[in-house]
């Protein structure tokens, strides 16, 4: 086990590195709060998560992510040697694989979310059309063959 005395430095480090890193995370993610809001939007009116959507947001969640890792890894790695490089460079490369995993297991929400949708609301609304016909063709009918 460790001793935690190693890592008082990097603490040190890594809050001064995490609070630079957050403050340009930060104007990423208002960038992306459109892309939320529209999924919400689809969620609540259609009733449905749109998998290519979902897909985009976990993309730059990913790279958002990512890259604040290897900012604050490189902050700390830069005033480190030793064990302590070691251990920074160690739990960085496991914080990557574990975001990697979490949002690998992420992906499949979509599917049973919809699934689950499906089930308490019916089967999905269409899609709203631009001319706000509800992705109908303005006839009632959802395009389906009626039988």
């Amino acid at each position: 086990m460790p001793d935690a005395g190693r890592f008082s430095e990097l603490g040190e480090q890594g809050s001064r590195a995490v609070m630079e890193a957050a403050a340009v995370l930060e104007r990423e993610l208002a960038a992306g709060l459109a892309d939320a809001k529209a999924a919400t939007a689809r969620l609540t009116g259609e009733h449905r998560v749109d998998q290519e959507e979902f897909d985009q947001l976990v993309r730059r969640v990913s790279e958002n992510t990512h890259q604040l890792i290897d900012a604050v890894s490189e902050r700390v790695l830069a005033n480190t040697t030793g064990d302590v490089s070691d251990q920074a460079q160690r739990l960085a490369s496991n914080a990557h694989d574990v975001l990697d995993l979490l949002l690998s297991l992420g992906s499949l929400a979509p599917g049973l979310a919809n699934r689950g949708l499906q089930g308490a609301f019916g089967p999905q609304r269409a899609p709203q059309a631009a001319d706000g016909t509800g992705g109908d063709g303005g006839d009632g009918t959802d395009g389906r063959p009626q039988g």
